[in-house]
C-alpha cells in the first residue's frame, strides 16, 4: 500500500536501522493486519475490515482505543488524533452493505504526531480506494 513517506517518517522511532512490515489476513476475506516493525520492534499497527454499514469513524476510534479527543475529516468519513487514525470507504450496490474501516495506531516506541497522522491516514484511505475494495476479488 502507498502511503505519504513523509507522514510515516514522522510517526517511526527516530532512530532505528530496518523497516519491515508483515500482513496476515486480507479484505477480501473481511480483514487484515499488518505490523510495521523497525527493528525488533512493533510501531505502527494497520488493521482494516468489513463492517455492517452505519458506523462512524469517530465512534470507532472511541470504542476501540478509547479515544475521546479527536478530530474528524472528510465529512466524518475519517477520525484522527495524535496516536491513533480510523477511516472508513462506504461500500455501496446492489447486493453489497457494508463498510471498510482501517485503523492505524502508534505503538510505543513511535511517536505521536496529529499532523501526521491525520497525512497518514488519508494517504493511505486514497491508495486503498484506488485499489476499489468494495468488488471483493474473486
Amino acid at each position: 500500500m502507498t502511503v505519504p513517506t513523509d507522514a510515516l517518517s514522522q510517526l517511526l522511532p527516530a532512530s532505528g536501522e530496518r523497516l519491515s512490515v508483515e500482513r496476515d489476513g486480507s479484505l477480501d476475506d473481511g480483514s487484515a493486519l499488518c505490523d510495521v516493525r523497525v527493528d525488533d520492534d512493533v510501531v505502527l499497527q494497520v488493521s482494516g475490515e468489513r463492517i455492517d454499514a452505519g458506523d462512524s469513524a469517530r465512534h470507532i476510534l472511541r470504542s476501540r482505543l478509547s479515544v475521546q479527543e479527536q478530530k474528524s475529516a472528510q465529512g466524518n468519513a475519517i477520525a484522527y488524533a495524535d496516536h491513533a487514525a480510523v477511516s472508513l470507504i462506504k461500500c455501496r450496490g446492489t447486493y453489497v452493505e457494508e463498510d471498510i474501516s482501517t485503523l492505524v495506531k502508534v505503538l510505543k516506541p513511535a511517536r505521536p504526531n496529529e499532523a501526521a497522522m491525520e497525512k497518514l491516514i488519508r494517504g493511505y484511505t486514497a491508495s486503498l480506494k484506488k485499489q476499489q475494495p468494495c468488488k471483493r476479488a474473486s
